[in-house]
């Protein structure tokens, strides 16, 4: 990237996504009991036996469920399999509640359902189902871990790993959705999530998140308000992409398997290795500071995102480590 004009155009991007801005919404969750949204994680951890139950859900854009059924249905699938993942889980089950409005919308959404189901290897263990009414999908899934990637513990002085699958195509958004289910094989799909188990349980990262509605900058930006005071610099040139994408659309892509992660600068290299092995694409693309501020980098230069002591996103609290 040539133009310091054109970092700042592509900050200027991120802060104005509607995928991002969608998530200053979640500071209403503090009015729960207990306040969940103080830990803000892809998925509830509880204390089980040695290791821990992970829990998670995600409610399908209405949008979404009208304009394609089936496509709703594995989204409501793959979501929850990335956000467990992200925690460094294996997916155990997952359940479903959705509202038709008749039986032809139901069966498209099932079917969506069930495809992206058997090619994760997730069983869809219940749920529930009632014909008539504005189309609504929900789901919720459940996983474990022994070892926990928390966003949290992401520090100052981790270098910042982006990893993706770039096998794959664009479908129409917003946000733009790029899904690599129908052109990677079902044993890859199924064993790509054991990268991020295998960095947890090894040690080599200790904080994740998966990339999701507010691109790759965005999500990141969710890692770090999660973080006590941590900031991060995005380098942009060495971002892993599919090959022709602009860097402006990627920054704004949803995609099926695509997480940033934290680790140590010595296990940086073996920790990338346990993705590319795999044929997934992972490349260290930046570090975490002190700073509390988001900023891109390209060509020696840098630009400003998000300065969260200035601004906070959901007002999260993270707790102490």
């Amino acid at each position: 990237m040539a133009a310091n004009a054109d970092l700042h155009h592509l900050a200027a991007i991120v802060r104005r996504a509607p995928g991002l801005r969608a998530k200053r919404d979640l500071d209403l969750l503090a009015r729960l009991p207990g306040d969940p949204a103080a830990d803000g994680d892809d998925a509830a951890a509880i204390a089980h036996g040695d290791g821990h139950l992970l829990l998670c859900g995600e409610a399908i854009a209405p949008a979404l469920l009208r304009a394609d059924p089936y496509a709703a249905g594995a989204a409501a699938v793959a979501t929850n399999v990335a956000d467990i993942r992200a925690m460094g889980g294996r997916p155990l089950g997952l359940v479903d509640t959705l509202v038709s409005p008749g039986r032809a919308h139901a069966e498209r959404v099932l079917d969506g359902l069930a495809w992206a189901a058997e090619l994760l290897g997730v069983p869809i263990a219940g749920g529930h189902l009632t014909i008539g009414g504005e189309p609504a999908l929900s789901a919720f899934c459940t996983g474990s871990a022994t070892t926990l990637l928390r966003a949290r513990d992401a520090r100052p002085g981790d270098v910042l790993l982006a990893a993706f699958c770039l096998e794959g195509r664009f479908r129409a958004g917003p946000p733009p959705l790029f899904t690599s289910l129908r052109d990677r094989p079902a044993e890859k799909l199924r064993d790509d999530g054991e990268a991020l188990v295998e960095v947890a349980e090894g040690g080599l990262c200790h904080a994740a998140r998966d990339v999701s509605m507010p691109g790759v900058a965005g999500s990141l930006l969710q890692l770090l308000e999660l973080t006590a005071g941590c900031g991060a610099t995005l380098d942009l040139d060495a971002l892993p992409r599919p090959p022709g994408v602009p860097l402006e659309q990627w920054l704004g892509t949803f995609p099926s398997f695509g997480f940033v992660l934290a680790a140590p600068p010595g296990n940086a290299d073996a920790a990338a290795q346990r993705f590319t092995r795999r044929g997934l694409a992972c490349a260290v693309c930046g570090t975490f500071d002190d700073t509390g501020i988001l900023r891109l980098a390209a060509g020696g230069a840098t630009a400003d995102v998000w300065d969260l002591a200035a601004e906070p996103l959901t007002r999260a609290r993270p707790r102490p480590r």
